[in-house]
């Protein structure tokens, strides 16, 4: 048997680096414009100039709607801010105390750990400031 007539075997044609793997022509080339280098240099100019008139475009409808949706909003027309209100404690002294001691001694006891109850008594050990006026107009005159 000769190297052609061995040459023509499937198995060979696999190991064979100078055919295509996957069975496409070599013979294509990519010409290096476009995306992914797929195009030709002739044709960027046309390309780009296109690519610029989309952006523009797309651009200009973002600015429609934009200003469609602050035209119709009820907010804008009213003019001025909202005001900012800020919920205060439902629980009296009593009931933060409870809830500390009861945080206290949660992990102490045996048995299961009611995570539920841990959760409910979170506001007790808040780290936010009090809203009491007594404690901001010291802290203010403190600083002045």
């Amino acid at each position: 048997m000769t190297r052609t007539a061995r040459a023509a075997y499937p198995r060979a044609v696999i190991h064979d680096r100078h055919d295509s793997r996957s069975g496409l022509d070599t013979s294509l080339r990519k010409s290096g414009a476009g995306q992914h280098n797929w195009g030709s240099i002739a044709n960027e100019r046309e390309l780009e100039s296109a690519a610029f008139e989309d952006e523009i475009h797309d651009e200009e409808e973002v600015v429609e709607a934009a200003t469609e949706n602050i035209s119709s909003s009820p907010t804008s027309s009213e003019g001025g801010k909202p005001e900012i209100t800020r919920s205060t404690s439902s629980l009296s002294d009593d009931e933060l105390e409870k809830a500390r001691q009861f945080r206290k001694n949660a992990f102490k006891k045996t048995g299961e750990i009611d995570l539920t109850a841990i959760a409910r008594t979170s506001a007790a050990v808040s780290t936010s400031p009090p809203l009491r006026d007594d404690k901001i107009t010291r802290s203010t005159s403190a600083g002045l």
